[in-house]
């Protein structure tokens, strides 16, 4: 069992919105969520998915011009499912 995912943050809900519209669509699995306390974001809202799929991702997001604010890999505490680490990724 993977102990990370990663998210994307955005500046709005709308783009929230539409990335799970448009990754649903496409069979990418996508699942909406609270931002993490540790990332900060002006929209409270992210899209978990499993970080194999990244690459997939920024792709749409560019073609489909979806604005995000970062991609993020979480790592879960296997004790309390905690995030415990956070690593920025480049975009």
């Amino acid at each position: 069992m993977k102990n990370y995912y990663c998210v994307l943050t955005f500046h709005t809900t709308h783009y929230a919105l539409n990335t799970e519209k448009v990754l649903k669509e496409r069979n990418v699995p996508v699942k909406l969520m609270p931002v993490p306390r540790q990332v900060s974001s002006s929209c409270g809202i992210a899209a978990e998915f499993p970080c194999e799929e990244k690459e997939k991702i920024l792709l749409l997001c560019k073609e489909y011009h979806i604005e995000f604010d970062d991609v993020h890999q979480i790592e879960k505490d296997s004790k309390n499912n905690w995030f415990t680490k956070l690593i920025s990724m480049n975009k």
